[in-house]
């Protein structure tokens, strides 16, 4: 969606079809203010009808930078799409020899830069302008469902603990700590809890084992309109590195991103209300910043460790104001003098 703003916006194209595999509806939820973005869903039991339509027309078509291999079949739908002539197909170099002979322009995707970046670079190789540095998703909010939360007139924060890949999540028990810390410091503070329909079982679990259960609220299998409700009226979003971490950072929402076992190009680094807490597998600092981040990491792509749950404690009381005045950071976290770095302590 940011690719098709960038490139509508610098008047390269009129109009944008994003093709995905899956998440059909969701992926709708989050195009409904952009009248120049349309989806197809491409798979065994149907959107072929669309894709025939698709080829009838000239076409920039572009592969999703990735750091692995693009599958083959990908690159022949791609290649298939962009046939007539004047159109163009636009992909990033991979192990396989076939990238220069299908592609029309071949571009050479960088790990040091953010993914964001990335796209950006697919624009500038097309000469065209980058009109949007940061990523913004307009997006038309399901406000009906803070009332039916009953969270109208309360405070609360969402906290989304899953990933995409198990390690990047949060375990149960260190998602109940932070869960019960927000709790206890905050008498009048609630926690929706979020998660797909295929997550149902881990956010219940979590939730079955925190003891003030009454203000944590679950919002499972909920659409893009819906969880953006949440976000938006929160007063600050937890999670991991996961698609709904990067819709909060979308929506510019105050964010705080536990990079457990993470990939450092994924990282929001580009949302400048986001947080981003990530520990190198070597060292037991916490750190923040993009900088030491790039100059610590000697190019690899995964260098994380699992983030302490204290240090994510210890900066979600940065953002939420405790009820109880004049009380300091929780016990046993000491938050540094640099405000790019959290030390902590286990004690």
């Amino acid at each position: 969606m940011y690719l098709a703003e960038l490139l509508q916006k610098s008047g390269y194209v009129d109009s944008s079809t994003i093709v995905v595999p899956r998440n059909l509806t969701f992926l709708e939820g989050l195009t409904g203010a952009y009248p120049y973005i349309s989806v197809v869903e491409m798979s065994r039991r149907g959107g072929w009808l669309q894709l025939l339509k698709l080829m009838r027309r000239p076409s920039l078509v572009v592969l999703q930078p990735a750091v692995g291999a693009i599958p083959l079949r990908l690159k022949i739908l791609g290649w298939s799409i962009s046939r007539l002539c004047g159109s163009e197909l636009v992909g990033f170099q991979d192990k396989s020899l076939l990238c220069k002979a299908l592609y029309s322009k071949t571009l050479v995707y960088e790990t040091d830069h953010l993914f964001s970046e990335n796209i950006q670079n697919i624009v500038r190789a097309l000469g065209a302008s980058v009109p949007v540095e940061v990523p913004v998703l307009n997006i038309n909010p399901a406000q009906d469902v803070i009332r039916a939360f009953g969270l109208a007139h309360s405070a609360y924060i969402v906290f989304h603990p899953g990933a995409g890949s198990p390690k990047r999540a949060f375990a149960s028990q260190a998602a109940r700590k932070i869960i019960e810390h927000v709790l206890e410091r905050n008498p009048k503070m609630h926690v929706v809890l979020s998660g797909s329909t295929a997550e149902e079982k881990y956010i219940e679990e979590i939730r079955d084992g925190i003891q003030k259960q009454e203000r944590v609220l679950t919002a499972i299998g909920r659409s893009a309109q819906e969880i953006a409700a949440l976000i938006l009226s929160a007063q600050l979003f937890v999670g991991a590195d996961s698609g709904i971490t990067h819709l909060a950072c979308f929506l510019h929402a105050r964010v705080i991103v536990a990079a457990h076992h993470g990939t450092a190009n994924w990282l929001p680094f580009y949302c400048p209300s986001a947080t981003v807490l990530y520990r190198l597998k070597e060292e037991a600092t916490v750190h923040e910043s993009r900088d030491y981040l790039d100059a610590q990491r000697r190019g690899r792509l995964k260098p994380f460790g699992t983030v302490p749950t204290d240090a994510i404690c210890a900066s979600v009381d940065r953002f939420v104001c405790s009820s109880r005045a004049g009380e300091g950071p929780a016990q046993g976290i000491v938050v540094s003098d640099n405000p790019n770095t959290l030390a902590y302590s286990q004690s």
